[in-house]
């Protein structure tokens, strides 16, 4: 789970109206991403295999092998799609070596240029 993340497992809205707060499981599978600032709503279930965008609320079940964003939540793609093109995106994209971090003490001005010219 990324930051910010909410999981609520009751519904105090209806505390004042009919003196009762909701109270319901939620239940979340194996290898679930959920994105920062995002909201799980009591009563919910999301299966395995799934990746939640930033900044969702997820109010209703979200189904295993899939990928799942906005306010509410809704599929977008598989996992098996979403891993594919974040695949592709990578293999296209600059690569970087340990030697491109701070940790390294001769990390200079020249392979910032680089990085920031390739990115």
């Amino acid at each position: 789970m990324a930051p910010r993340v909410h999981i609520l497992a009751h519904d105090a809205s209806t505390k004042k109206g009919i003196g009762f707060t909701k109270i319901s499981l939620v239940s979340i599978g194996n290898n679930v991403f959920i994105g920062a600032s995002s909201t799980v709503l009591p009563n919910v279930t999301i299966g395995d295999n799934v990746v939640i965008g930033v900044g969702s609320i997820i109010s209703k079940d979200i189904p295993s092998n899939s990928v799942a964003v906005g306010n509410p939540a809704k599929v977008i793609c598989s996992y098996a799609e979403f891993v594919n093109k974040k695949e592709n995106e990578l293999n296209r994209s600059p690569h970087y070596d340990s030697k491109y971090t701070l940790r390294n003490p001769n990390f200079n001005d020249e392979m910032k240029r680089e990085m920031i010219r390739d990115l």
